[in-house]
């Protein structure tokens, strides 16, 4: 999707001139972004994206505007007009009267004439809460801990939740565990339970499959482990899809088995809105596990209240009052590329930062720190070796930020419209789906709140060893991008439309002659470590006075990147095995495409039948 002016000027080298001080007092202004066509040797036709208002104007005032995209001061885009373009040095005052007759055109807008007419947009009424669903899988030590946590919640706060245990167990002392685990809980708690187990999952898509016979197949594959082709891979992805069944049409708190309560608020997190989407993460590295997850400060609003006040609501009906945006924050930002911030913009889900073990199964977010946070990372080369692994840190955003596809499992979810299947298998499901929604909702955007939820992974986790070498995608990182590709191609207002329309390109890519999948998938795989060298130099070449030991682990992952771009390997996924071919490639491409199509194709109908049965079927589960 195009998100800047559609038009090119070149300019004479500037001329040196003193950079103005900013006023930090004076209002900031940014044109609008629009689409450019000739009408003349002299004049031409400006549409505004935003609205489509057109504008005719002589291609010198376009050139002003052009040099305005970003938010400053009146003055400073005059300086950069005068020393930019030919012929207006020294003619500030008529700057001056094309800036007013911009702004009164509506293609100049101020800081808080852009913030106004965010919060104008009316507040959403949303739908009830569901329930609190959590996924499980044969770790029954870490369910139990997050059971513990949530029952001190119920016993401070008093909510009197639902609690659904989505447990995808292989194991049946595991899942008796787990279950006598909930068991418990509802009676120390007295709160109201459902234990969805493999038998109760196998139940509840028979049932699906009869009220949609065309969908039988694939109701199978979206829920039950061994009826899809991979069942071997990691499969988080089921998990969400019974969720999002037994919410259809309301709202829902998702949690996995090894995260635990309370919220805290981090020491470094500042109230408001972020509106950079460039925003930097923030870190915190600790010794040990008691410490990362006793960092920061406990909240004293109910958790789930937190982020059910913004989830489902209009973005600019929670701006005013919850997350203003301070208007200085908007310096320096191109209007292009505050796309998410429209009046339009809905919050379908919700996202707490972490504290704990790391939720990224590898380590390359760690090189991409700056500031304290990079400090704190590589401030010894004892401390460096033990973040490395990422085991005992807080991760997430300092403020507020608003996200178009988010990384991890959100919080809370509005499910009152369709929301799209995920991959029932492999990882990187969670932001694979995120991006899905994003295609079948434009609107839809999530809201990553600074307040940490604890995360402590059942054992220890290897990640310096998989950051060092070649990125090697999983499927659903191809799917994600992918889908993000599709971003502005299709027009239909119907999510369930937009599904059968994916289904096609998918099944379009999986048609495709063998060697044009094979170079699909080496165009993908070199984009992706193109990308993560062209980050890592940008890191090494402005990483004033880095120590000796991060500069050579940085260089070693530009290395293996380099290398894998340059050989003329088969073009592997992380999910297929070490030793296949590159014809076998291109067969696990079209593989994977088709049957995700077909779980696409079939899965708006079972959201549909789902949301009309409502709380009968969690009932009957």
């Amino acid at each position: 999707m195009q998100t800047t002016l559609n038009y090119q000027i070149n300019y004479p080298a500037p001329a040196l001139r003193p950079t103005p001080v900013a006023d930090p007092n004076a209002p900031l202004f940014a044109s609008e972004d629009g689409l450019v066509a000739s009408l003349s040797s002299q004049e031409c036709i400006f549409q505004i994206k935003r609205n489509g208002d057109t504008h005719v104007m002589t291609f010198q005032v376009l050139q002003a505007l052009d040099q305005c995209r970003e938010f400053r001061s009146l003055d400073e885009h005059a300086a950069r007009i005068e020393s930019t373009i030919a012929g207006l040095a020294g003619k500030r005052e008529g700057i001056q009267r094309v800036f007013e007759n911009l702004i009164q055109r509506g293609l100049l807008v101020s800081d808080d004439q852009f913030i106004q007419r965010l919060t104008q947009a009316r507040a959403r009424a949303v739908v009830d809460l569901r329930g609190v669903f959590i996924r499980a899988c044969d770790r029954p030590e870490q369910l139990s801990r997050l059971l513990v946590s949530l029952g001190d919640y119920e016993r401070r706060h008093r909510a009197g939740r639902r609690y659904t245990v989505l447990d995808d167990s292989s194991l049946p002392a595991h899942a008796n565990d787990q279950r006598d685990a909930l068991r418990e809980f509802a009676r120390t708690t007295g709160c109201k339970v459902h234990y969805i187990g493999r038998a109760e999952s196998a139940k509840l898509a028979e049932r699906l499959g009869k009220a949609v016979p065309q969908a039988q197949i694939a109701v199978q594959r979206l829920l039950i482990r061994d009826a899809h082709p991979q069942s071997q891979r990691f499969g988080g992805g089921r998990g969400w899809n019974l969720a999002i069944l037994l919410s259809a049409g309301t709202r829902l708190a998702l949690l996995d088995d090894d995260l635990v309560l309370p919220l805290r608020r981090p020491n470094y997190a500042r109230a408001g809105l972020d509106p950079n989407p460039n925003a930097q993460q923030t870190a915190r590295f600790q010794l040990g596990m008691e410490q990362a997850l006793g960092a920061g400060s406990e909240i004293d609003d109910d958790p789930f209240e937190l982020h059910l006040r913004a989830c489902g609501n209009s973005l600019g009906g929670i701006l005013e009052s919850a997350y203003p945006i301070d208007r200085g924050d908007l310096r320096g930002i191109n209007m292009g590329r505050l796309d998410l911030f429209s009046e339009s913009a809905r919050i379908v889900s919700t996202q707490a930062a972490s504290r704990g073990s790391s939720r990224s199964g590898f380590g390359l977010w760690l090189y991409q720190l700056s500031g304290e946070s990079r400090a704190e990372f590589w401030r010894d080369r004892e401390s460096y070796l033990r973040n490395c692994e990422a085991r005992f840190v807080e991760q997430g955003q300092a403020q507020a930020q608003v996200l178009a596809v988010a990384g991890f499992t959100p919080l809370t979810i509005d499910n009152a419209q369709l929301l799209p299947c995920s991959n029932p298998v492999g990882r990187g499901q969670d932001s694979m789906t995120s991006a899905l929604t994003r295609f079948c909702h434009p609107d839809a955007v999530t809201l990553a709140l600074p307040e940490t939820i604890g995360h402590a992974q059942e054992s220890e986790r290897k990640r310096s060893a998989q950051t060092l070498a070649a990125h090697v995608p999983h499927v659903n990182y191809f799917l994600r991008e992918f889908v993000q590709r599709q971003f502005g191609l299709f027009h239909a207002a119907d999510p369930a439309a937009r599904l059968q329309l994916l289904a096609a390109t998918l099944r379009d890519l999986a048609g495709a002659s063998e060697r044009n999948r094979i170079a699909h998938l080496r165009e993908y795989l070199s984009y992706s470590r193109a990308d993560i060298i062209d980050r890592l130099q940008h890191q090494i070449e402005a990483a004033e006075n880095a120590p000796v030991y991060w500069l050579a682990d940085a260089r070693e992952i530009v290395q293996a990147n380099g290398k894998a771009l340059l050989a003329n390997a088969p073009p592997r996924l992380g999910d297929w095995p070490q030793d296949i071919d590159a014809s076998g490639c291109a067969t696990a491409l079209r593989d994977e495409c088709e049957t995700f199509a077909e779980l696409c194709e079939h899965w708006p109908a079972l959201w549909a039948h789902a949301a009309e049965q409502g709380e009968k079927l969690l009932a009957q589960a």
